[in-house]
């Protein structure tokens, strides 16, 4: 995009942001992630505070690739690996699995054997207990 295109969005998402309408939030941020121009760190920030990771993981794709650089793909692992976790912690085992499959599996390429632990916390009972000796 030229300059002048960059101008025009910016001037929208400035209005967008002032208009202080909640109807418009939403469209703010898709325009900031379709244009690329503007990452919105609160936003990005209120994301993973509220742990919406789906959220969070789709707005950061507007700006970078999981395997752009080791940053990207740290903070993709991180997400993703949070999101298996809250989903082995509610005992949501098909849910665990898909992320796995679907999210997750990419990085196998990178850490193989992160990605075996990973896959055997699905067979244990409690997963937050693995190295402790009184667990129940």
């Amino acid at each position: 995009m030229t300059l002048l295109d960059r101008e025009v969005v910016f001037l929208m998402l400035q209005f967008l942001n002032e208009a202080n309408e909640a109807k418009y939030k939403d469209t703010v941020h898709k325009l900031e992630k379709d244009s690329g121009y503007f990452f919105n760190m609160r936003y990005f920030e209120d994301c993973v505070n509220n742990g919406e990771w789906d959220e969070a993981d789709s707005y950061l794709s507007g700006f970078c690739k999981v395997d752009e650089s080791r940053y990207s793909t740290k903070i993709f692992f991180e997400i993703r690996k949070q999101k298996y976790f809250e989903a082995l912690g509610r005992h949501d085992y098909a849910r665990a699995v898909e992320i796995l499959q679907k999210d997750l599996k990419v990085f196998s390429t990178i850490d193989e054997e992160r990605f075996k632990e990973m896959t055997l916390l699905l067979s244990l009972g409690n997963f937050r207990c693995v190295g402790y000796f009184f667990c129940d």
